[in-house]
């Protein structure tokens, strides 16, 4: 259960824009949230440096039970944390141990993940790398805050290998898919085969079980898997896409193309990556 939530922001609106998404997760799950910006120690000298986070209350009471069932809470508490340090990622990451967070939600909005196919910036590589607990990356763009938009999440698409941990990965999405009522788009990244039909047989049997509304998507050309979801992101309204950094990993060649990155540049959805 996602009950503290650490959102990290230069202040920049491309930074912001994760904001919606922080608040919409925070109201839903009743997570108490703590927004953090870190300084570098030389800022103290340099008062018209510094800003503050945006005004978040117009956001909070706005569409709380449009299209939401139940209803978001009508309330997310959140503390300010305004900290001084030169090394931003590091202490990301402590403040997410000491506040025992179980979400870091933050905007990538290094020009690398535009440049390059295998590094989202030095930040939030080092916040991932070094991260006690989930995180979820959207690609910051620069949206003024009268245009937030609340993100809905009905459909989640989940990047998964076919290892014995599927089971306990797709029981972990599951309270998301309830709590937004979301359809559940499981994505089988299969070393260049076919999905056998045990296997099949068996994601749809723990669908079922968990009474959650999940399709499996199967491709004639499993080789191709990474074209495969690519098209799929492009072409399906997807809200959210989920996998675990193993699941990265396995499936990226880090010398030529990353597909956390490659969803990043493609999606207009955060890619949450599941600890």
């Amino acid at each position: 259960m996602v009950k503290r939530i650490l959102v990290p922001t230069d202040f920049s609106a491309s930074s912001n824009a994760v904001f919606p998404h922080a608040l919409t997760i925070a109201q839903a799950f009743d997570s108490k949230l703590y927004l953090l910006h870190v300084m570098p120690p030389s800022s103290v000298k340099e008062p018209e440096r510094l800003g503050d986070f945006p005004p978040l209350e117009s956001f909070i009471h706005s569409h709380l039970d449009e299209e939401f069932d139940p209803p978001l809470k009508p309330e997310a508490p959140y503390t300010k944390l305004y900290l001084y340090d030169t090394n931003t990622p590091r202490m990301i990451a402590d403040v997410a141990r000491e506040k025992e967070a179980d979400l870091i939600c933050m905007a990538v909005t290094s020009q690398r993940v535009e440049l390059t196919w295998w590094s989202a910036g030095r930040t939030v590589e080092q916040v991932i790398e070094r991260a006690p607990c989930s995180v979820l990356c959207l690609r910051g763009r620069p949206i003024k805050e009268k245009d937030w938009q609340r993100p809905r999440f009905h459909h989640i698409a989940l990047l998964t290998d076919l290892g014995p941990q599927r089971e306990t990965l797709i029981e972990r999405v599951i309270p998301w898919v309830k709590r937004f009522n979301s359809i559940l788009h499981i994505f089988p990244l299969q070393h260049g085969r076919s999905v056998r039909s045990g296997e099949q047989e068996a994601l749809r049997e723990l669908c079922q079980i968990t009474k959650i509304n999940a399709n499996v998507l199967l491709f004639p050309e499993p080789k191709n898997r990474m074209q495969n979801l690519l098209t799929f992101v492009e072409e399906t309204p997807v809200d959210l896409i989920v996998m675990t950094p193993r699941t990265r990993s396995e499936f990226s060649n880090r010398l030529v193309s990353d597909i956390f990155v490659r969803l990043l540049r493609l999606a207009k959805c955060p890619v949450l990556l599941l600890r």
